[in-house]
Parts: structure tokens; sequence; C-alpha cells
């Protein structure tokens, strides 16, 4: 199972009076990891015979578990992510923040392709697809598959 890995660095801002990383600067990490692999998405993208257009990943749902908490430290924190399912239009992932064995938080989120142009959902086209099936956690388990 391959895993998109990203670091991010704590600040000592993000902690509250009790020294822990508060849940807020959590979400924001996991959204910055996101926005790393919707980065790589980009780059892979088909470019289509009009103009390109406009593309976001919009986050649609975020559910966290917060396991322990999360001091304040100098290396990186990283946050891995593994798709769950690919839709036409949408991506479900989850993320671990910290370490696999003992993470500090694991969050389901759920991202849409969406065209800013037109204002609708865009299909995820076959390049970026290929990107996010390496990132799939299981393509023969019923969760983690890709839809058509």
């Amino acid at each position: 199972m391959n895993a998109f890995l990203h670091g991010v660095t704590v600040r000592w801002s993000d902690m509250n009076a009790y020294a822990i990383v508060g849940d807020a600067a959590i979400a924001s990490y996991i959204e910055e990891a996101r926005g790393a692999l919707v980065r790589k998405l980009a780059h892979h993208a088909i470019p289509s015979s009009g103009p390109t257009p406009r593309l976001a990943y919009l986050t649609l749902r975020q559910h966290i578990d917060y396991h322990r908490p999360l001091h304040w430290q100098a290396e990186p924190l990283i946050i891995s992510l593994r798709v769950l399912r690919i839709r036409p239009s949408a991506v479900e992932l989850h993320a671990l923040v910290g370490c696999a064995d003992t993470p500090f938080a694991e969050a389901h989120v759920l991202s849409a392709c969406w065209n800013t142009t037109r204002r609708r959902p865009h299909l995820i086209d076959s390049a970026q697809r290929a990107v996010l099936t390496y990132y799939l956690t299981n393509p023969n388990s019923p969760g983690g598959k890709t839809a058509d």
C-alpha cells in the first residue's frame, strides 16, 4: 500500500495554553497535505483541446478523530494520505497525522474536483485517476475501488 507523504512544520503559534497543538491547526495540516497531493494531480492533468479549465479540489466533508495530544516538535510532522475510493469527480482520502503505529489523529476526507469557471463538478481525467490509483488502499476491497 502506497501512501502520499507530506511533511508539515509545527509552529509555536499552533499551540494552545496547555502546550498542545490545537484541533484547527491539525485540520490545517491535513489540508496542507491534501493541497500537495492536488498540486501533484495538476501536473498530471490531460490538456484539453480548448482552454484549460480552472479546477479546484473542494473539501466536502472531513471527520477527524484525535488519538493523543500533539506537542511542538522540531522535525517535520508527517501526514500520510491514502485513497480509499475514487469517484467520477471526487476522491475519498484517509489521513494519518504522525507515525502510523501511534498517530496523533486520523481523518476521513471527501474532496470533489470542481470547475470554477462552469461552477459545477469536473470529472477526474484518466491521468489524474492513475496517480490516485497509485495511492489506493486496496483496489479489491468493497470500499477501496474506483467508481466508473
